[in-house]
C-alpha cells in the first residue's frame, strides 16, 4: 500500500514539474519574443536615421 500511494505521487510530481516547466517555458517565450522586437524595430530606426551608408554601395542606375 506504502508503495502504491509512493508510485502515485511521485508520478504526480513527475506530470507537475514537466507542466510547471512548459508553462515557464511559455510565458519567458512572450518577454523574448517581444525583446526581438524592440531590437529590430531600434535597428530600423538606426537605418532610416542615417540613409547615406547604404548609398555608398548602391550600384549605378543602368541607363539605355
Amino acid at each position: 500500500m506504502k508503495r502504491r500511494i509512493l508510485m502515485v505521487l511521485l508520478g504526480l510530481g513527475a506530470v507537475g514539474g514537466y507542466a510547471s516547466g512548459f508553462a515557464h517555458m511559455h510565458r519567458c517565450s512572450r518577454a523574448r519574443e517581444a525583446a526581438f522586437e524592440r531590437h529590430v524595430a531600434d535597428v530600423c530606426i538606426a537605418a532610416a536615421k542615417s540613409p547615406a551608408r547604404g548609398a555608398e554601395r548602391a550600384p549605378a542606375p543602368f541607363d539605355e
